[in-house]
């Protein structure tokens, strides 16, 4: 899941009302960063955003997991705040708090981080991240090494097609230096239909051989995931 997938969702931002929308729905492989959280099976999600005047929002987002073949958490649960700028016609700023949590997690160590993440968007289709964790000691499925301050960098990209179809790709690099000794590339190409109020995405996802070294073979690989989500907004 490259950033892309959430600052595309909604284009407008609210002024004077508060705009809520959201998601339901499932996927057949969930993938965060080239690696998938489920093993290669099936999860649902759901997911939920407020946005605020003066552009700032909230969101949360719940996905069923499965990343170890041992103990393993049953569910990843996501919070965020933040807020928008629209800088010019053109150009547009997003700054982002994520906590990432695994409630009732089996694992000896805790995977649970904290990440700030600064994304600048041009016409609403190009965008550059930049994410920082500090004090994180396990992502995915291993357990880190050493605990310390891991970062990425994004670049994404959307075109539409039509009023129907869009097609998104994006690289990332994820740099785990300090917990595993070592960082890897991972990438995305997505195909969206959006047949209101529903959506379909089809993914082509990957990550390169560096991080073969230290998640399975089950977690790591190029795969393909299809997803189907009922999107829903509301405002007052």
């Amino acid at each position: 899941m490259i950033l892309l997938l959430a600052m595309s969702v909604s284009a407008a931002h609210a002024d004077i009302v508060n705009v809520w929308t959201g998601s339901i729905g499932g996927t057949s492989d969930f993938v965060f960063r080239g690696l998938s959280l489920t093993r290669g099976k099936p999860a649902a999600q759901a997911s939920l955003d407020v946005e605020f005047p003066k552009e700032f929002y909230v969101g949360a987002f719940v996905a069923t997991a499965d990343p170890n073949p041992g103990p393993s958490p049953a569910v990843e649960l996501d919070v965020w705040a933040g807020r928008y700028w629209n800088l010019s016609s053109d150009l547009s700023a997003d700054l982002r708090l994520s906590q990432y949590t695994y409630p009732d997690d089996p694992r000896r160590v805790s995977y649970n981080r904290t990440e700030l993440t600064g994304t600048l968007g041009y016409r609403n289709k190009l965008f550059v991240a930049a994410i920082y964790s500090p004090n994180t000691k396990a992502v995915a499925s291993s357990p880190g090494y050493d605990e310390g301050d891991v970062w990425a960098l994004e670049l994404s990209g959307r075109q539409p097609i039509n009023e129907k179809f869009a097609v998104s790709a994006g690289v990332g690099h994820y740099g785990l230096d300090e917990i595993y000794g070592d960082s890897y590339n991972y990438w995305n190409v997505t195909l969206t239909a959006t047949l209101n109020p529903f959506e379909l995405q089809l993914a082509y996802l990957g990550v390169d051989d560096a991080a073969e070294d230290h998640f399975s073979d089950e977690v790591t690989g190029d795969r393909v995931a299809f997803t189907a989500l009922w999107r829903f907004s509301s405002s007052r």
